[in-house]
């Protein structure tokens, strides 16, 4: 008896124990997908609004001045978008450090797709004057007041629910979502550019932004259900809680927030000047059709979708900073080649430049960033203190980075030098940002305290 009765004591926990490891798989999946969803939408409505304010809005909604000041209007529309980020971003984040990432991570999905929806009903300058510039800004306004907590959202989901070994590769993942939409937004705005021209400026550059209603539709399904985090609801439970989260990120650890801002400058600068300046600089510098950049990225964005988690997982290996530091510097070093393979106006040349940028440099990066910033912070600001990093960052470099580049190559004498120049010290800043904070990987003891 004595025999049996020890042998049933010894696998008794054995079961709990099974179910709880499961229980975190399916909830570390869960949150994954919840993660990417919105980053997708994210990038679709980003995308979108960039390339159209290159080929679309400079026509529809700024009519009535030279080329040169309407593709500026353009692009200062599409900065602004950067400029209400950090406000829609901190106090979304706050929210979310308060009562929770999941319920804030569903919000920013509705204000990004209602934006972004609206947009494709908007009447043009000849229709309703200046409404209509004033309508978009509006909308873009609200895009970018939900985008300021979205990916920083995703970041914090998909890096608590990790497990510890795991969470460089789970980390990035909303960022390879960002570049399904991008390659979802690129085939969509490559397929109406197709149209005759003055079909697509009347009616076919709609098309995507209406499109935009399915995207939302899906992402609001997986994101209502999947879970709140453990180390949240932990966090929560325990009474670790700040009243002003942001504030307290700023005040106990100000010089990694300093730190933190400058090693993302050249994943924003380069990246923005690809994709916001780039097409119109193929277009009225070069004299190519505007499906060029737009096929570009949309294969550096595919190859883009496996290098980001491959670059993750690599951190998981060799730690976050030498994959980081390795990308900022291979930017410096690429930054001139980048613009002579583009100047040779041959489409192939074009598209390894923009694919080798982004699949591979930028995204040493980028793909690092989510993890390391989530590591960087404790549970009770880890939301509020990386999406302030972030969107402080957005304002400064990413969202001026098209309108600094318009005004570097016309500077420059309609030559990209200037420019290429500008986005090779942004590597050297990162590189020394980066070395001077500290490697959080392996992380084995991920708290709620940050310890």
């Amino acid at each position: 008896m004595s025999p049996t009765t020890s042998t049933s004591t010894s696998k008794e926990p054995s079961a709990p124990r099974d179910a709880k490891v499961m229980s975190a798989r399916t909830r570390q999946r869960r949150t994954a997908a919840a993660s990417v969803v919105g980053s997708i939408l994210e990038w679709y409505d980003f995308f979108l609004f960039g390339a159209s304010a290159a080929l679309v809005f400079n026509k529809v909604f700024f009519p009535d001045v030279s080329p040169f000041a309407a593709t500026l209007a353009s692009f200062a529309t599409f900065g602004l978008g950067f400029a209400v980020r950090p406000i829609g971003g901190l106090v979304l984040a706050h929210l979310g450090d308060r009562i929770g990432r999941r319920p804030v991570l569903i919000l920013t999905v509705i204000l990004m797709g209602v934006g972004t929806l609206a947009i494709g009903f908007l009447p043009t300058y000849h229709s309703i004057g200046i409404w209509a510039p004033i309508l978009l800004v509006l909308c873009r306004m609200m895009q970018g007041f939900g985008v300021g907590a979205e990916l920083g959202g995703a970041y914090v989901m998909s890096t608590e629910a990790a497990e510890a070994g795991k969470r460089g590769f789970y980390g990035p993942l909303p960022g390879a979502g960002e570049f399904i939409g991008v390659v979802i937004a690129s085939g969509a705005v490559a397929a109406v550019s197709t149209l005759p021209e003055d079909d697509f400026l009347s009616w076919g550059w709609r098309i995507p932004f209406l499109a935009s209603a399915f995207v939302v539709v899906i992402a609001l399904l997986i994101r209502n259900a999947a879970p709140e985090t453990e180390q949240f609801e932990e966090a929560r439970d325990s009474g670790m809680r700040e009243k002003l989260p942001v504030l307290a990120a700023i005040k106990t650890r100000p010089k990694a927030i300093a730190l933190l801002i400058g090693s993302g400058c050249a994943t924003a600068i380069a990246s923005y000047a690809i994709q916001g300046y780039l097409p119109s600089y193929l277009t009225n510098q070069l004299g190519l059709s505007s499906g060029t950049s737009v096929l570009g990225i949309t294969i550096a964005s595919a190859v883009s979708i496996l290098t980001i988690p491959l670059a993750g997982a690599l951190s998981d290996r060799v730690g976050r900073k030498p994959v980081m530091i390795g990308g900022a510097v291979a930017i410096t070093l690429f930054a001139y080649p980048f613009f002579w393979l583009v100047d040779t106006r041959e489409s192939w040349l074009i598209y390894l430049a923009i694919t080798v940028a982004f699949a591979l440099m930028l995204n040493s990066i980028f793909a690092v960033t989510g993890t390391f910033y989530a590591e960087s912070l404790p549970t009770e600001v880890r939301y509020s203190g990386l999406v302030f990093v972030r969107e402080i960052n957005g304002v400064i470099f990413a969202g001026t980075s098209p309108f600094v580049a318009t005004l570097l190559v016309d500077a420059g004498g309609d030559r990209p030098w200037y420019l290429a120049g500008y986005m090779a010290l942004a590597g050297l800043a990162s590189a020394l940002c980066i070395w001077r904070l500290p490697e959080t990987a392996p992380v084995r003891n991920f708290s709620p305290s940050g310890d």
